[in-house]
């Protein structure tokens, strides 16, 4: 396990364009790479369709997510993260995020608000009882 995540800020931007082309929906993808020094360090992102079309939730399209773990098996890099988007909303896990979780305390969840005027982007370990928030860090490449 890690105790935070380490995102290259190409990347980054690249989540928050996902996030504003997607509006009024949610987005929803992943990101992996590996673990070093007690961080989950991403180097790959995969878009992944919302079959939900809606501002409120997110459903992962399974054909993409199929295809998204098979690239990822063959790169030998870990899933670290999903994120999506709050179109209005704070980066806060909802109580349909945190029910509709299925990777326990293994996988962060990275939300991402466009409520604001500016995006604000956070990272959570989801639990039965809501969540708990890791840092997230932005790297310079």
């Amino acid at each position: 396990m890690f105790s935070r995540l380490s995102v290259p800020d190409l990347l980054f931007e690249e989540v928050i364009a996902h996030a504003r082309l997607e509006l009024p929906n949610e987005c929803c993808g992943l990101l992996a790479g590996h673990v070093a020094a007690g961080a989950g360090v991403v180097t790959t992102r995969f878009t992944i369709g919302n079959d939900a079309n809606s501002p409120t939730e997110y459903e992962t399209n399974p054909r993409d997510l199929l295809t998204a773990f098979r690239r990822l098996r063959g790169t030998g890099a870990d899933l670290l993260a999903i994120y999506h988007s709050h179109p209005t909303s704070a980066p806060v896990p909802s109580r349909r995020d945190v029910e509709r979780n299925t990777y326990g305390e293994t996988v962060v969840h990275v939300i991402v608000s466009l409520a604001g005027a500016e995006p604000e982007v956070r990272g959570w370990l989801l639990t039965e009882a809501g969540g708990r928030e890791v840092p997230l860090e932005v790297t310079h490449i």
